[in-house]
C-alpha cells in the first residue's frame, strides 16, 4: 500500500513539475517573441513588477517541487530500511520468520494451492559446528548457507529462515521434476562450498511435499504436514 502511495505521489509531483515548466516556457516565449508586448512590459514598471513577481513565484515553485522529490526519495529510502528491518533476518540477510508469516497470509485465502510445492531444509549439523568450532563459525555457516539457498531459490520461489536452522521453501507450479532440480542444484552448491569451507562441512536434510499429490486446501495444513514429515 505504501509503495503504491509513493508511486502515485511521485507521479503527481512529476506532472505538477512538467505543467509548471511548460507554462513557464510558454509565458517567456509569449512575452519575448511579441515585440510590442515585450516593449510594453519593460517600459511599464507595474507590468514589469508583476512579471518579475510571477517569474520569481514560478522559480520558487520549481524549487519546492524539486525539494519534494528529495524528501520523497528520503521517505522511500527510510521506508525501505524499515521494511528490511521487519522482513529480513538480521544475521543471514534473507526473509525472516515474519516474512514466512506473510507467505502464510498470502496463501491462506488463495483459491487454488493445488500446484504448490514446499520444502523444509534443516542444517543437520549446525549444533555440532557450534560445539566443535564455536558459535561464530556456526553463524558463518548459517550466513553462507543462506546466501546459497537464496541464490538457488531465486529461480524457483520463496525461501525464508523460519526458525533457527530451518528454512522454508515455497514453489509455485511445482511438480516432482522441478523440486528435484531445486534439490540437486542446492546440493551441488553445498558440495562445492564444503570443499573450501574453513574446517567444517554443512550437511542438510530436506523434507518436501507436493500438493498436487496431497490435495490440501489449506496452506497451514500443508505446512503442518511438511513439518510432520521432517520430524519422521
Amino acid at each position: 500500500m505504501r509503495d503504491d502511495y509513493f508511486k502515485s505521489y511521485k507521479m503527481f509531483k512529476f506532472i505538477q513539475l512538467a505543467l509548471l515548466v511548460i507554462f513557464a516556457v510558454f509565458f517567456f516565449l509569449y512575452i519575448f517573441l511579441d515585440d510590442n508586448l515585450r516593449v510594453s512590459v519593460f517600459s511599464n514598471k507595474v507590468l514589469l513588477t508583476i512579471c518579475v513577481f510571477l517569474w520569481a513565484f514560478m522559480l520558487y515553485s520549481v524549487a519546492c517541487i524539486i525539494m519534494d522529490f528529495r524528501l520523497l526519495e528520503g521517505h522511500i529510502v527510510h521506508d525501505h530500511v524499515l521494511k528490511r528491518a521487519i522482513y529480513v533476518d538480521t544475521l543471514t540477510g534473507i526473509p525472516n520468520r515474519f516474512s514466512c508469516d506473510q507467505i502464510f497470509e498470502k496463501y491462506e485465502d488463495a483459491a487454488d494451492i493445488s500446484t504448490l510445492g514446499c520444502a523444509l531444509i534443516v542444517i543437520d549439523n549446525l549444533e555440532q559446528i557450534n560445539q566443535d568450532h564455536g558459535r561464530s563459525s556456526g553463524n558463518i555457516a548459517l550466513k553462507d548457507f543462506s546466501s546459497v539457498v537464496e541464490r538457488i531459490s531465486a529461480h524457483y520461489g520463496f525461501v525464508g529462515r523460519n526458525n533457527g536452522n530451518e528454512f522454508l521453501v515455497v514453489i509455485e507450479n511445482c511438480n516432482t521434476a522441478k523440486m528435484e532440480r531445486f534439490e540437486t542444484e542446492l546440493q551441488k552448491e553445498i558440495d562445492q562450498y564444503n570443499k573450501t569451507s574453513a574446517g567444517y562441512e554443512i550437511r542438510i536434510r530436506i523434507a518436501r511435499l507436493l500438493n498436487d499429490s496431497q490435495g490440501f486446501k489449506d496452506f497451514r495444513e500443508l505446512v503442518a504436514r511438511l513439518y510432520g514429515i521432517a520430524k519422521v
